[in-house]
């Protein structure tokens, strides 16, 4: 064979090739999803005079597809996103709770917790009629891994805690929460920005009731892949795909009482 033949030969097998590939699948970095299961369509943003920043785990930043953090920062007009897992030299973190014009709180259960669900939320009215800004740092992780977060950083874990009584379970159903007032970052945020609006500190008109349009789709999806053949995410066996919460058993290491999911602040 000689080399123009073989050149010809090798371009039809290359072009053969690039036509048989699979097309590129855009990404949406709005959502962080593909664009063909894109939600931005659903998302809609709103103002609120608190400013969330949400402190993500790198474990949880790598699952696009599944986090509600990145939800919650995509709806959240003055929202922010910090990931790392020791915070207590982070510049952006020192940053905010070092200037005068911000009072800092973290979002996480306590003893000595400003619960605003029940306890009197007139020091936060006060602020906020001071022209003061509200910054609450809210961890984005596994139960386990936001304990390990609040221990690790001093910063974070020396700031005044807020938090709210839960009275529903998570919604999430197909997946398994150590407690039952355990929610998902984007449930707390619109359960707690809820209490604010009942409380009198927020005035958000309900505009965080889409977030649990967005949070419900999401879920949607996730089961859809599940029941899908064609999907790594299928779940043989599973008429649902995902196992019913009563037929689920806990891991025994939150079944102890010696072993709490929250790092207490005493």
């Amino acid at each position: 064979m000689d080399k123009e033949t073989y050149l010809k030969i090798k371009a039809e097998r290359l072009k053969t090739f690039e036509e048989s590939k699979h097309p590129k699948e855009t990404f949406c970095f709005k959502c962080h999803r593909l664009h063909k299961n894109c939600l931005c369509h659903l998302i809609t943003q709103f103002e609120t005079k608190i400013r969330f920043v949400i402190l993500m785990h790198p474990m949880e930043a790598k699952k696009e597809k599944l986090g509600t953090g990145r939800v919650s920062l995509a709806m959240l007009a003055n929202s922010y996103l910090i990931t790392g897992v020791d915070f207590t030299e982070d510049l952006e973190v020192n940053a905010l709770i070092n200037d005068p014009d911000n009072f800092c709180m973290t979002m996480y259960p306590g003893q000595k917790s400003l619960n605003i669900s029940e306890h009197d939320v007139t020091p936060i009215n006060n602020l906020l009629a001071d022209k003061k800004n509200i910054i609450i740092f809210l961890i984005d992780g596994t139960w386990p891994c936001a304990k390990k977060m609040m221990r690790l950083s001093k910063n974070i874990k020396a700031l005044p805690r807020i938090s709210f009584t839960a009275t529903h379970t998570s919604i999430f159903e197909i997946k398994e929460q150590p407690a039952d007032y355990c929610l998902s970052t984007l449930e707390s945020i619109h359960f707690f920005i809820q209490e604010c609006n009942r409380r009198g500190v927020e005035n958000t008109a309900k505009a965080e009731e889409q977030m649990i349009v967005v949070f419900k789709e999401m879920i949607d999806f996730q089961m859809k892949c599940a029941l899908d053949p064609s999907l790594s995410s299928y779940k043989r066996g599973s008429k649902l795909g995902y196992s019913k919460k009563e037929d689920r058993v806990k891991a025994k290491k939150w079944l102890t009482k010696s072993r709490s999911v929250i790092l207490p602040d005493r």
